[in-house]
């Protein structure tokens, strides 16, 4: 049987979510949390198996900060929980140390599937919704994303990249591949649109 702390600052979704995860008696929810700080604190009081955590919580804790705090402690392991989500954000999240992202639009079959996943080991668990291949972006990947889709273009990404251009396009190229990407520009707009 899962172990499980649910963090989400409403009650009605709290209840909800509760009610469709603990029907077929594998999950048993140990706790609720509607802060980060409360959030953390039994957290470390009740060491659950997994934590599924809304990211946009009142509190001290910022996001990032909580996820890597909890995922600190003895075998506690973080699944992301959000209304909708940028590339960006998922990156963050998951590099901070979050076994998964699911949108709270997901099928309830889906959560319960991705809470199993995630007790067995798995990583990396996302929803099917958010963006293909979003996980396997390394940290220089997502550096120059940031880069490119800042002011003044390719040739000044270039410059802060320490990159030629021709060298940047052509890096540009196999992200956009990677990420399933028609070209250089479609990935700028990509970025953009993902929050980098």
């Amino acid at each position: 049987m899962i172990r499980l702390l649910v963090v989400d600052d409403h009650q009605q979704t709290r209840s909800t979510i509760i009610s469709q995860l603990t029907q077929d008696g594998l999950i048993n929810v140990v706790g609720e949390s509607e802060t980060s700080d409360q959030a953390l604190k039994m957290g470390e009081q009740l060491l659950p198996d997994i934590v599924l955590l809304d990211l946009h919580l009142p509190g001290l804790i910022a996001s990032i900060d909580l996820v890597k705090r909890l995922t600190a402690l003895r075998n506690v392991k973080v699944i992301a929980f959000a209304s909708e989500s940028k590339a960006a954000d998922v990156q963050d999240v998951l590099a901070a140390g979050a076994a998964g992202y699911v949108l709270k639009d997901d099928p309830p079959a889906l959560l319960r599937m991705s809470l199993l996943m995630v007790s067995r080991g798995s990583k990396n668990i996302l929803s099917p919704a958010l963006p293909r291949n979003v996980a396997r972006l390394t940290a220089s990947e997502r550096s120059l994303l940031k880069e490119v889709t800042k002011r003044g273009g390719l040739p000044k990404a270039a410059v802060r990249l320490e990159m030629t251009e021709e060298s940047l396009h052509n890096t540009m190229l196999e992200l956009a591949q990677k990420l399933d990407v028609a070209d250089a520009e479609a990935l700028v707009r990509w970025a953009k649109k993902n929050g980098f």
